[in-house]
């Protein structure tokens, strides 16, 4: 009922009351207001309690799934997917967790260790040649009227 309440609107409604009720009356107004929200809380277990005991076991077969779901409620998304598809088994998760993807060995320090064995230093390896494509001449214009100097 109250888990929205931050400590902020609790600052509030007390600055209120001190306001409104006054400061010689405020502490008793709240230790009264504790003692209902007490008793209110040991009535509602009460409750639960003599429920308990009347039906037993005949509710827990009701009892049981309905656990279930409020476990699979209280969990992350991953922890109920885990736990409603896979089973338990989380390591389908294990291929998109960067921490454990940058744990084991790189593409890159694989081929090291290759060129290490080699003999071979991987940064000096040839690499293909690229060839220079020439841009035509700004003065003259291309097949369809236009310059290059229109586009740049």
């Amino acid at each position: 009922m109250f888990s929205n309440v931050g400590w902020g609107e609790v600052l509030v409604l007390l600055v209120v009351g001190l306001i409104i009720i006054g400061p010689e009356r405020l502490p008793k107004v709240i230790q009264d207001v504790r003692a209902a929200l007490l008793a209110a809380r040991t009535a509602i277990n009460n409750a639960k309690q003599g429920l308990n005991d009347e039906f037993g076991s005949e509710f827990d077969d009701f009892r049981k799934p309905v656990a279930e779901i409020a476990a699979i409620t209280r969990m992350g998304p991953r922890a109920a997917l885990t736990k409603t598809l896979l089973e338990g088994d989380d390591s389908i998760f294990d291929a998109f967790d960067p921490k454990k993807i940058m744990a084991e060995d790189t593409a890159g320090e694989t081929e090291r260790a290759r060129a290490a064995l080699k003999g071979t230093d991987p940064q000096q390896q040839t690499t293909p040649e690229t060839t220079k494509v020439e841009r035509p001449d700004d003065d003259k214009p291309a097949a369809g009227g236009f310059s290059w100097a229109d586009i740049t």
